[in-house]
């Protein structure tokens, strides 16, 4: 049997048709498996607001959760670098003793357009002459014996000739943003990270942050304008909008605005963009580079990163690199590097993570040990001694299979939102340190975080007592209290996006009320088994109140019908029981609260933590564990209950 080798043509055949096939792939997955989505609205937006509490791990939802593979870049191969003194040079390690002529060209804005770039005039350099960076952003080419040995795109900070006003009596902020991700998925995914923000950062992590809008446009709109219902046209620019970060640059504050995945950036998304950059130091230029070099790949870029999700990885690299270097990554060096150029100047600096969380949730832990990093840097680097940080997102998941379990269609309304701030901001103005707190548990919204940043921007921080009549139907600044009753219809959050749960007051001698009541303090006991011969064994007193929970989501039969399967299926209904108990115990005249659930295989559990309503002075003074003290009475302490 004779043998053909297979020509080159043949091959590239194939590959096309491979391509090809993919493409007709994704195309059924996008129309008939994720397309199926059921509408459900809140029926009492004006009704006080109980903060959903649920399950991060619930069963339902943990099917669509797994570990992707690692992200694999390419070796590091950079022939060349950028010191902190804005020169280009060689890298003379890597050349091995060879001559190599390299040069630059600028990447440039090009007028009128946030869409175009243009490459510069080339800058040559060498070993022994460097030469001066006159951009951001540049490409760079390296010439060995009339070849190219190195082509790839190199950023840095050129700070700009203008002046920027100290931060020595005002303070920076710093806005770092994760798309799609839910506080719950921040939970599930961004462990070391969440970690560090609460134990180390002490950041107000908000249980009640809620989205505005089904997308990122309305919800951008709404903290960075304070109107999140101004129209879009794709002929139009967005640079005549009042944007917050231009109340800093009045001000003398230097400003950043980075965004990846240029298809999906807000702005450019439904609109044409900015005309001007929208800071001094915009990262949108060098991502249009980067697509201009390897354009069929930008394009296909969303059906490699689905192969991806299902552990298929074309090439051998990560679609989520650029060279040796995950794009996110990328991202946050580009913010590192701003905020040491100006790092004793006023900063406006906000970056937003698109590609590693809008599409896939699971790409989502990919980054917690660089999101974990970046946030050490800011800390160990001084970088947060006058700046207040906010680590956020827009909304949660875009999955449909997700949004369409109970728990997804919550959390889905629910964005993660935390804030740190500066040691000397709380103990100047002590009264934000606890109204932070407080709201933590409020129902709040980016109307409220757009509130804030004004009051940041012009150094407002003193006490602001206003008509409860007054705050109603607008934004509050979260430095300030927000209402107990606060309804979705006080706090402009649209039916569609409001996720409060009611609740009904149920006699506290009813028999579930007492069996769960019972199993919590047994639950407590266990935490202390470490300490049993100090604590004491804790028994229920007094049951003070119970509450039957209600969520209000309910089902639009008109909803949008694009995919086969909405005609075959009915969505999941929420038919778990939940209830919020305050109880006493004795020898500690504790009193505690707690937010449990009855899962339909009538399994229980406790939803969050459980609260310590009441203070415990010195009741737990013979232990050490800061998490347990709340829990513990002492053996041999004397009583010493704080009202």
């Amino acid at each position: 049997m004779r043998a053909f080798p297979i020509n080159y043509c043949t091959r590239r055949k194939q590959v096309v048709l491979l391509l090809c096939c993919l493409v007709i792939l994704y195309g059924f997955k996008l129309h008939v498996e994720d397309d199926v989505q059921f509408n459900f609205i809140n029926i009492n937006g004006n009704e006080k607001c109980e903060i959903p509490k649920v399950n991060p791990f619930d069963e339902s939802i943990l099917p669509f959760f797994w570990k992707p593979n690692p992200i694999v870049c390419s070796e590091n191969t950079e022939l060349v670098y950028i010191d902190d003194d804005e020169m280009i040079h060689i890298n003379k390690n890597r050349t091995k003793g060879k001559h190599i002529e390299c040069y630059y060209q600028s990447v440039i804005r090009k007028e009128q357009s946030d869409d175009k770039i243009l490459f510069g005039t080339s800058v040559w350099f060498n070993e022994s002459r460097s030469a001066i960076m006159e951009s951001d952003f540049a490409k760079v080419v390296c010439v060995f014996e009339g070849k190219n040995i190195y082509e790839r795109l190199h950023y840095h900070i050129k700070k700009k000739q203008k002046y920027f006003k100290s931060d020595n009596d005002s303070f920076s902020v710093l806005l770092f943003g994760v798309d799609s991700m839910s506080r719950l998925a921040a939970i599930r995914e961004l462990p070391k990270t969440l970690t560090y923000l609460e134990k180390t950062l002490s950041a107000y992590v908000f249980n009640g942050y809620t989205k505005v809008g089904g997308n990122s446009y309305p919800n951008f709109m709404a903290f960075l304008t304070g109107n999140y219902s101004v129209p879009f046209n794709k002929k139009n620019f967005f640079d005549n909008q009042p944007f917050v970060w231009k109340k800093f640059s009045e001000r003398g504050a230097a400003t950043m605005y980075s965004e990846d995945y240029p298809r999906l950036s807000t702005f450019n998304y439904v609109g044409r963009g900015f005309n001007e950059s929208p800071g001094e130091h915009y990262l949108r230029p060098f991502y249009l580079a980067i697509n201009s070099e390897r354009k069929y790949q930008a394009k296909l870029t969303k059906i490699f990163m689905t192969l991806e999700n299902n552990d298929i990885t074309l090439g051998g690299t990560s679609s989520l690199c650029y060279g040796d270097s995950p794009k996110h990554a990328i991202q946050i060096d580009y913010f590192k590097r701003f905020l040491n150029k100006y790092k004793n100047n006023r900063k406006f600096a906000m970056s937003w993570l698109n590609e590693i969380g809008h599409d896939f949730t699971n790409f989502l832990k990919l980054g917690d040990a660089d999101f974990y990093n970046f946030l050490v840097f800011l800390k160990e680097g001084g970088h947060l001694e006058r700046s207040i940080l906010f680590f956020m997102s827009d909304h949660g998941t875009m999955s449909d299979k997700i949004r369409n379990t109970p728990i997804g269609r919550i959390e889905a309304k629910l964005p993660f939102f935390s804030i740190v701030l500066p040691t000397i901001l709380k103990k100047k103005y002590p009264h934000i340190e606890y109204n932070l707190q407080t709201n933590i548990n409020r129902l709040t919204s980016p109307l409220d975080l757009h509130k804030t940043l004004i009051d940041i921007a012009t150094n407002s921080y003193n006490p602001q007592q206003k008509d409860k009549e007054e705050i109603k139907h607008s934004g509050i600044s979260l430095f300030n209290k927000i209402p107990k009753d606060r309804t979705c219809t006080d706090a402009l959050i649209p039916e569609s996006s409001c996720a409060c749960y009611t609740s009904e007051t149920i006699p506290t001698n009813n028999t579930v009320i007492k069996n769960i009541t019972t199993f919590v303090v047994e639950t407590i006991n266990t935490y202390f088994k470490s300490h049993q011969s100090k604590c004491a064994l804790l028994i229920l007193k007094k049951i003070h109140d119970a509450k039957l929970i209600h969520s209000n989501l309910k089902h639009l039969e008109h909803g949008k019908k694009t995919a086969l399967w909405q005609y075959l299926y009915k969505p999941t209904l929420d038919k778990k029981q939940r209830y919020f108990i305050i109880f006493e115990v004795m020898p500690s005249e504790g009193i505690f609260e707690v937010t449990t659930e009855i899962t339909q295989t009538n399994n229980l559990i406790i939803l969050d933590k459980i609260i310590r309503a009441n203070r415990y002075g010195n009741q737990s003074s013979c232990i050490n564990d800061w998490e347990l003290k709340p829990y513990c009475y002492c053996k041999q302490t004397t009583l010493d209950v704080q009202s």
